[in-house]
């Protein structure tokens, strides 16, 4: 069944203001409007080649739209959908403005919730404030509480930045233990995109991927020893799946990815991914006017496609290459530009992968 995955920047506005997140905008038309969303459900709904379409529901902060826009979008949905056609709707919400009513909505409508919290409240309150200067962990711990209430499932996904590193994976760990949280992801900090620069490049908020391999490594055996079959984390379920499946969930092992993933902007201008956003060479045009059969087939959707083919068919002599796929390919963007041990041969993941192989968890 072929996938299709959107991330709606329902709108770029936000009221935080995280020491590492470029996502956010100021000013006006920065919300999507109704034209905008309902073309981009109706295209993506439509299309014949869609089987399962997920919404992903992104900002900025999605929450500090009201309700009834989603309550609209759903509507639309219900429209277009096809008969057979699987729909889900995920939301990634930074947690400081879940209301009652908010998860009242959620949990009728099944959405998929995604909480960020970067770990401890002295890493998250040094990364992750209001524009006012004041912290925001203890209210992202209320959205936590309050989700558990209603019975909502979540997930947590937590930026690793110096902070983190700096603590180290045993103590983040236990926070996630302390916090009762069994459902989460671990991000390297990503800087801006710096589409010229030169190889090697320095740049704030980038961990690079041997350090992010090491602290996985660190936190895996943390994870193994602790021995619970229950607490699922991101990256290492989605490594083992692969290893004894052959497949997996989690998108950034899937290799080739362009085609089925997108970014809706605002104002209806799509790009690959989310990941590539201030590089025009991964615009593919504007949801008003073009259709996803437009984007598929486009001359730079082939151009990305070609690029991404060649850089995998330079890994194919790692002897891992079968599990990572070649890694994310902003990975391996960000890799050539910023990481001083990069090299064409390998994504940064042998090593994390090996040690998994080596050291199965028991209850596997």
């Amino acid at each position: 069944m072929s996938l299709l995955s959107l991330i709606l920047k329902s709108t770029r506005l936000c009221n935080l203001r995280c020491a590492y997140c470029h996502d956010w905008r100021a000013g006006p038309n920065q919300t999507m409007n109704f034209t905008v969303m309902a073309r981009a459900i109706a295209s993506a709904l439509s299309d014949p080649e869609h089987d399962i379409v997920d919404f992903t529901w992104h900002g900025g902060e999605p929450t500090i739209l009201p309700v009834s826009f989603y309550e609209k979008a759903l509507a639309v949905q219900s429209y277009f959908r096809r008969p057979g056609q699987v729909v889900v709707n995920t939301i990634q919400t930074n947690g400081t403005r879940i209301t009652d009513s908010w998860a009242k909505f959620l949990l009728d409508n099944q959405f998929l919730v995604g909480v960020s919290l970067d770990g401890p409240p002295e890493i998250h309150d040094r990364y992750r404030i209001y524009e006012s200067g004041r912290p925001s962990f203890t209210d992202v711990s209320n959205t936590i509480q309050r989700l558990r209430e209603y019975g909502i499932p979540f997930s947590v996904l937590m930026v690793i930045d110096e902070g983190a590193l700096a603590i180290g994976p045993r103590r983040i760990f236990d926070f996630f233990l302390k916090m009762k949280i069994n459902n989460f992801g671990l991000l390297a900090a990503t800087p801006l995109n710096q589409p010229y620069a030169a190889p090697g490049t320095k740049t704030e908020h980038y961990i690079d991927p041997k350090r992010m391999t090491d602290f996985l490594i660190n936190l895996y055996d943390v994870w193994v020893a602790y021995g619970d079959p229950n607490i699922k984390i991101r990256e290492f379920e989605g490594i083992i799946q692969r290893l004894q499946h052959g497949k997996s969930g989690y998108c950034t092992l899937e290799g080739n990815c362009f085609g089925h993933y997108y970014l809706v902007e605002p104002n209806g201008e799509v790009a690959h991914c989310e990941l590539f956003q201030g590089d025009s060479r991964y615009a593919l045009g504007n949801i008003l006017h073009d259709d996803f059969s437009k984007f598929r087939n486009s001359s730079r959707m082939h151009e990305l496609s070609k690029l991404n083919q060649l850089e995998l068919s330079q890994m194919q002599l790692c002897p891992e290459f079968a599990v990572c796929n070649g890694w994310c390919p902003h990975e391996r963007y960000l890799s050539a530009r910023h990481n001083p041990y990069h090299t064409i041969s390998c994504c940064g993941l042998i090593d994390l992968i090996s040690h998994i192989r080596e050291n199965l968890p028991i209850w596997i």
